[in-house]
Order: C-alpha cells, then structure tokens, then sequence
C-alpha cells in the first residue's frame, strides 16, 4: 500500500483479528518501534513511561490469562443504550476484543505500556 502518514494515521483501525500469530518477530525491530514510540510528545517532556517487553511464552501465558478475566468483567457489563449504528460498533468492538482474549497467548511478544501516577494523579 503507498499511503501517506496522515491516511495510515486516519484510516486505520483495530487490527485485532488481522494478528499473524504464526510469523516470526524480529527483536530488533520492536527495538526499532520502541525507540520511535519514545519520540512522543509528553508534558514537559518528562516521558513518564516506559514499555515492558514479554517474550516468555509461560508469562505471556500468564498475562493473556489475567487479561481474559479483566475482559470477561467488560464484557459482562450492560451495555448502554444507543443508536443502531452505535449499537453495531459497540458489538463489532467487543467482538474484536473477544478474539484478542481468545488469542493474545499466541503473540511472539507483549508489548505493554506503564505509564506513572493512576486515575486520582
């Protein structure tokens, strides 16, 4: 595809069930995707997170299985009212996310965010 960064950053959406679980994952380039994910803007520029990186299936394992109950407790909570398009989204979303909580032990790496500080500052 030959897409300027504004249509890449414009038009793409989740991308959870298009996942490659079966291609290998070069280490270096996640190096490479980290270094340019830490060349975003923060306040002050204090960057205040950082990336925990998982390769060991057993603890992938073990993170797929814990975000599996989070989701679960999403998934279990009424949906509120809507229009039906807003409906189809909701539904299209939480679809998506059920095959990411079916399927995310399968991914040769986890890349997870940690950001500083939590809801209450």
């Amino acid at each position: 595809m030959n897409l300027s960064p504004d249509e890449v950053l414009t038009t793409t959406r989740a991308v959870r069930k298009r996942l490659d679980y079966d291609r290998p994952v070069d280490p270096e380039l996640i190096k490479q995707c980290l270094t340019i994910a830490l060349q975003a803007p923060s306040g002050s520029n204090r960057q205040g997170w950082q990336f925990v990186v998982i390769g060991d299936p057993d603890v992938r394992a073990r993170v797929s299985a814990l975000y599996r109950e989070s989701f679960a407790v999403y998934a279990a909570t009424p949906a509120a009212g809507g229009s039906p398009t807003t409906e189809q989204r909701r539904d299209d979303v939480r679809s998506s996310a059920q095959y990411l909580a079916d399927t995310m032990h399968r991914a040769p790496y986890l890349l997870i965010p940690v950001a500083e500080g939590g809801p209450s500052g």
